[in-house]
């Protein structure tokens, strides 16, 4: 929730969104508690970041009308710090409607970043990707982080070229930078994540580190496009023997890095 919703002692739930989702697939009435975390600023740029922590109350609903939800506050509660690893997914745009399966999945399993990259094996006209699209990946987002009950939001971009993707990856202060490509042959994920390039596996406990990971499309990445990649510090890896679909990549992906350096 934004920070205008806090009122005094009580939160005022007035979005159309948010009211619908109480009211008509929660069936939530007068009475009914539940938790709220009310954000400093923007939600979906504070995962990225890993700063600015929304504050969490619990509350119980006293007033359903026509100027929205009023709730009452009984605690507030302690902020869960998320996650220690901060994972962007640089996913090369799919065909159709895949993008929304795999902001809901990666959502759910824990990214805090989603960038859409237009790479040369996306479907043709993917260039034209409007941002209206990236709004309606940001509603998937927040719902996916609503039914999981993250309290943090990921960011998603609006599409990018593959160009500004690789350009601007040192600028983004990843200690750690891996692309998926079926044809390596050298170093798995669980390779490149165990040898600790940059000492991320020795300090993964100790700090934020922050990940990146690159999945191409349908086709995966050309050969060119790996190698500009790894030009600005990007490791290649293979996640086995079989190909994974596009929309499986990176939420595996996800979930190895997670499971490797937090669970």
């Amino acid at each position: 929730m934004p920070p205008e919703a806090l009122k005094g002692d009580r939160i005022h739930i007035t979005d159309k969104d948010d009211i619908f989702y109480l009211s008509t697939v929660l069936r939530m009435k007068v009475g009914d508690k539940l938790l709220i975390t009310i954000w400093p600023g923007e939600a979906n740029e504070a995962c990225a970041s890993g700063s600015g922590q929304g504050k969490v109350y619990e509350a119980g609903i006293s007033e359903i009308g026509r100027d929205g939800f009023w709730l009452d506050i009984a605690r507030e509660l302690p902020a869960c710090e998320g996650r220690g690893t901060r994972i962007t997914l640089y996913q090369g745009l799919p065909k159709g409607a895949k993008m929304d399966e795999i902001v809901r999945k990666s959502t759910e399993l824990g990214v805090c970043r989603i960038a859409p990259v237009v790479t040369a094996r996306s479907v043709p006209g993917a260039d034209g990707v409007s941002a209206a699209k990236a709004g309606r990946w940001r509603r998937i987002a927040e719902e996916a982080a609503r039914q999981s009950r993250r309290i943090e939001i990921p960011e998603v971009l609006d599409p990018m070229g593959f160009e500004a993707a690789a350009a601007g990856l040192k600028g983004e202060g990843y200690d750690l930078v891996l692309v998926l490509f079926e044809l390596e042959e050298g170093r798995t994920l669980k390779q490149a994540l165990r040898e600790g390039h940059g000492g991320v596996a020795e300090r993964a406990g100790e700090w934020a580190p922050k990940v990146a990971v690159f999945v191409g499309p349908e086709g995966g990445f050309e050969n060119e496009e790996v190698e500009r990649i790894i030009q600005e510090g990007a490791i290649s890896v293979t996640v086995g023997e079989t190909i994974l679909r596009t929309e499986t990549a990176g939420p595996a992906a996800i979930a190895m890095v997670l499971y490797e350096y937090e669970l």
